[in-house]
């Protein structure tokens, strides 16, 4: 995209946050959609589960009504018969009690006279409701006690219940409903399993009033259906499968990839990334044209323009516009307007930063890289103090004919001479042999007409070999003789 110039890069990054914006709500009403489809599979298996529970206490609840409707017709008290007649037509009926309004065993199978009653039950038989409840052994629900009211019987008696032997179901509930993603439990309400999927140690860490529960070395979440008219409880454990953690993952991802196209929308809108919105109407090549190494960064200070220079400093680094941080190359500044010296391998770069204003707005900030002059300036200040030692005059006239430096014997030979002033002022004899050396490839001598002065003069030229200057050696005649 980095290719597409102005107006057609911005349609495309449109482009791309339109259809990138389909995509995220795409995958956000798919998401709901499946999430809701497994909700819907798991409370249809609930309902399932709680529809066959309700079933089989039902079928227990009939038998025993039955029963009692025997007994009511045929006077169970005066009928000694009876209860083994009735118990022995389902084999899955344990024992058979018949009780008084208190609770009281008036007449049971086999003369049991050790029912455990249920307070529940005694309460719900005196309303006329019938009630189911477990009878656990050894912390374990192996019966259920159905008690039902016997409305109508001449007599003491008020209720009868029946105990029925349940094993068989529970195996039944756990090989039908038991799988690795999904199980289900029968609990009464005094904490004793009926039905229990996991190893049994295991359930002394269950608690029922908890969401979630480990078991296995998986987690599974767990929700509860009170069965009416009973005090059994059944709780239903479904495996985490982490959907909603991929599907909040996954959305985030979109949405960070979306937020991110948005800024980078916003940035080309408003040419915040773009090197023109910097500098109008110039040609970034002349930059390539300069010695010096130049950066321009944004008020992000991401890199959006080095010209061959900068690549040439900084070879070992990979620049990447709009990417590398400015402070990548020559390290963190504490003040976009400053001047800092970076010693890079055997090279020491002066290094200025100056910010870029626009319409009173801070858009970023220009970087110039040169090679520092350090050691031109000690070598040139070393070879100062050798020129004021030498016993010669010393004068040094650049290409304008103006007068740069001189040392004191050079004041001593010519009398009136200052910086900046120029040569045919002061001497106009000089003046005229500098003229007269102009493009000479090597050094010449003459003699002043008076003073018996001895000229020396060497011309000076740049590395593109155009005149710089002359440089004057003047000494006394007669010594150099």
């Amino acid at each position: 995209m980095d290719g597409l110039p102005g107006k057609k890069k911005i349609l495309g990054y449109f482009a791309i946050l339109f259809f990138l914006t389909l995509i995220t709500l795409f995958f956000a009403l798919e998401f709901r959609y499946l999430k809701r489809i497994m909700d819907e599979n798991e409370a249809n298996i609930q309902q399932i589960v709680q529809g066959e529970v309700n079933s089989y206490l039902e079928e227990l609840q009939f038998q025993t009504e039955s029963a009692a409707g025997h007994i009511i017709k045929q006077q169970a008290l005066s009928s000694p018969d009876i209860l083994t007649n009735i118990a022995q037509q389902d084999p899955r009926i344990t024992a058979i009690y018949l009780l008084d309004g208190r609770g009281n065993v008036l007449k049971s199978t086999g003369g049991k006279k050790d029912l455990v009653l249920h307070q529940a039950a005694l309460r719900n038989v005196r309303e006329a409701y019938p009630y189911i409840y477990g009878i656990h052994d050894n912390e374990q629900v192996d019966e259920l006690g159905v008690a039902v009211p016997l409305t109508g019987y001449e007599g003491p008696l008020t209720f009868m219940v029946v105990t029925y032997d349940i094993n068989d179901y529970k195996n039944k509930i756990i090989l039908n409903y038991n799988t690795d993603k999904f199980k289900v439990a029968l609990i009464d309400s005094g904490g004793h399993p009926a039905v229990w999927p996991f190893a049994q140690e295991s359930f002394e860490r269950f608690v029922s009033d908890r969401k979630s529960f480990k078991a296995q070395n998986a987690q599974y979440a767990v929700s509860r259906i009170d069965l009416e008219n009973t005090n059994l409880q059944a709780y239903f454990f479904s495996k985490y499968n982490y959907f909603d953690a991929y599907r909040i993952i996954t959305i985030m991802l979109l949405l960070f990839a979306l937020y991110f196209l948005i800024y980078q929308f916003i940035l080309e809108l408003l040419n915040i990334n773009n090197i023109n919105a910097y500098f109008e109407n110039i040609d970034f090549n002349i930059f390539n044209n300069l010695k010096e190494g130049i950066i321009i960064a944004n008020k992000f200070n991401k890199i959006v323009y080095t010209n061959h220079v900068v690549h040439e400093i900084f070879h070992e680094k990979e620049i990447v516009f709009k990417k590398t941080e400015l402070k990548d190359l020559i390290g963190p500044l504490d003040d976009p307007d400053t001047r800092v010296t970076l010693k890079k391998a055997n090279q020491l770069l002066e290094i200025i930063s100056s910010p870029i204003f626009k319409n009173g707005k801070l858009l970023g900030s220009l970087v110039v890289i040169g090679f520092s002059h350090e050691k031109e300036k000690l070598c040139g200040n070393a070879l100062g103090k050798i020129v004021e030692m030498l016993p010669d005059g010393v004068v040094f006239v650049d290409k304008d004919n103006k007068i740069v430096t001189f040392n004191m014997m050079a004041r001593y030979y010519l009398g009136n001479i200052q910086t900046e002033k120029n040569i045919d002022e002061v001497n106009a004899e000089l003046a005229t042999l500098i003229e007269n050396n102009i493009g000479s490839s090597s050094p010449s001598r003459a003699a002043l007409s008076y003073g018996g002065i001895l000229c020396e003069l060497i011309p000076v030229y740049d590395t593109s070999g155009f005149y710089s200057g002359m440089v004057l050696f003047l000494k006394d005649r007669a010594g150099s003789e």
